[in-house]
């Protein structure tokens, strides 16, 4: 290992160093003597072990090893051995990436570690309409490397309010193949397939699960109403997180689901539209069951999209956790925008996610990755 200084500046105020790397934060760090800069700027070349800085800062290992691990709880180091392994066209690509990665990277996972788990993932899109249309090109973007897309439907001059992947000329074709070519001429290493399907029963779902084993599920399609609890179901028994996110009326929602670690449809919501069925004694809605009508334009689309796209790369690189699980975001477009959050609590008994269901209580596997060269 051979510690490695972030984009990090410090200035000096009498007897103390204020050194910051975000905006938001500083450290006012002690230095009379001025040893502790002179040990940032050989942490900014980044080019010695440990042993090495101690032998020319003159001190003792140990005593290094506690200064380099205090430097790292407060973000600011990552190992220079984490880098270099991607290609100068693979860095140049992902350059902005890379950069926002260096924020939360830290000794044990470095801004490249997060890329490469990116690279190493494979996401399942159900449904190519106005939400996926502007998930996937975010996936593209930060470099996920396997999509598999799916929707039964073709363009329509109706879906040109939100959908983007699509050109006039396109109407008629295939929406899940407009967006797989779409793919591949923004990035032809992102690995794409297109699956032509009428998710019609919890056994489309499970087959498309087991055939194409993803990290994660980005849903997106709407109907029927109960396609929620069918996708909850699936991914629970194969303990396969997913996210989604969709429109009621003036309100947004943004939800994921973490098998065995949050609530899932069965165990946590009772105010999502098909997600379960209404309590006993419980008043029905005027709107239960009116016909569905699609509200969303671009900007509500591309701001649930993002959302959603945000909580996919939380749960593939746990660069933090994830936001949403069993902790709903509500987005009112009455409002200003403006955003809540709720709380699902998490049922152990649940019959789809608890411990009494198909592989309940297991651990999630961790699907970050991101050693390989």
């Amino acid at each position: 290992m051979r510690p490695r200084l972030k984009t990090v500046l410090w200035e000096r105020a009498g007897e103390s160093l204020r050194v910051a790397h975000d905006r938001r934060d500083q450290l006012l760090v002690e230095d009379p003597t001025g040893q502790v800069e002179k040990l940032l700027e050989l942490l900014r070349e980044g080019t010695r072990t440990v042993e090495e800085l101690a032998v020319e800062m003159g001190l003792s290992p140990t005593d290094l090893s506690e200064a380099v691990a205090e430097f790292d709880s407060c973000g600011l180091l990552e190992d220079a051995d984490r880098l270099g392994r991607l290609t100068s066209g693979a860095a140049e690509r992902h350059h902005s990436n890379l950069a926002f990665f260096e924020s939360f990277a830290t000794l044990a996972r470095s801004r490249e570690d997060f890329q490469l788990a990116l690279r190493q993932a494979h996401v399942l899109v159900l449904g190519a309409g106005g939400l996926n249309a502007n998930t996937v090109p975010h996936f593209c973007g930060l470099g996920i490397g396997r999509l598999t897309l799916t929707d039964r439907d073709t363009v329509e001059p109706r879906n040109f309010a939100r959908q983007y992947l699509n050109r006039w000329e396109d109407i008629g074709a295939s929406k899940v193949e407009r967006a797989r070519a779409w793919v591949r001429a923004y990035d032809p290493e992102v690995e794409v397939t297109s699956v032509t399907a009428d998710v019609d029963g919890p056994e489309t779902v499970a087959r498309l699960l087991d055939e194409h084993r993803p990290d994660v599920v980005m849903a997106g399609i709407d109907q029927p109403a109960a396609v929620d609890l069918w996708v909850n179901a699936a991914c629970a028994a194969r303990r396969i997180p997913f996210v989604r996110a969709g429109m009621l009326v003036t309100e947004g929602l943004v939800y994921s689901v973490v098998p065995g670690v949050s609530a899932c449809l069965a165990c946590g919501p009772r105010s999502i539209a098909g997600a379960a069925p209404p309590e006993a004694g419980a008043a029905r809605h005027p709107l239960d069951g009116a016909p569905a009508l699609n509200r969303s334009i671009g900007p509500v689309a591309g701001l649930l999209g993002a959302l959603a796209a945000f909580e996919v790369l939380r749960l593939l690189t746990g660069f933090e956790p994830p936001a949403h699980a069993g902790r709903p975001l509500s987005v009112d477009f009455a409002s200003g925008c403006s955003m809540t959050r709720g709380a699902w609590n998490r049922d152990p008994a649940c019959g789809v996610c608890g411990s009494g269901a198909p592989g309940g209580g297991a651990p999630v596997p961790d699907r970050r990755g991101g050693d390989e060269q």
